[in-house]
């Protein structure tokens, strides 16, 4: 039976939209440099595995996005620019987005519609 921890570790489960954002981010960087954008994965990867996955609680719901808290999402900063949304699934962490932090994930995640209600909080 699986717990989800795992030696000290929780298991870690990217969605494939989570995916698709890394692999964006990843191809948008390699426009500069290839190089940058293989490190730029092996360190978001590197991140997640050696201390998400070991400390999940050092998380906190996103402040800026109360409708996103209320939804059971957590922050982690997975890179100097970059985070990632999670929520647990059971003992799982399930990540859902990898997302540059000044992009508007109010309308990445939720759409065009209805964004008046939906603004970030300063």
């Amino acid at each position: 039976m699986t717990t989800g921890k795992q030696s000290g570790k929780y298991q870690v489960k990217i969605v494939p939209t989570a995916r698709k954002d890394l692999r964006d981010a990843a191809m948008y960087i390699a426009q500069d440099s290839s190089a940058n954008a293989r490190k730029f994965v092996a360190d978001v990867k590197a991140r997640i595995n050696n201390v998400l996955a070991n400390s999940p609680n050092i998380c906190l719901p996103p402040r800026a996005y109360p409708f996103l808290a209320e939804q059971g999402y957590l922050r982690f900063s997975v890179h100097a620019n970059y985070s990632a949304l999670w929520v647990w699934r059971g003992s799982i962490i399930e990540i859902h987005r990898i997302l540059h932090n000044k992009r508007n994930w109010a309308l990445i995640i939720s759409g065009p519609e209805g964004m008046e209600e939906i603004e970030p909080s300063e």
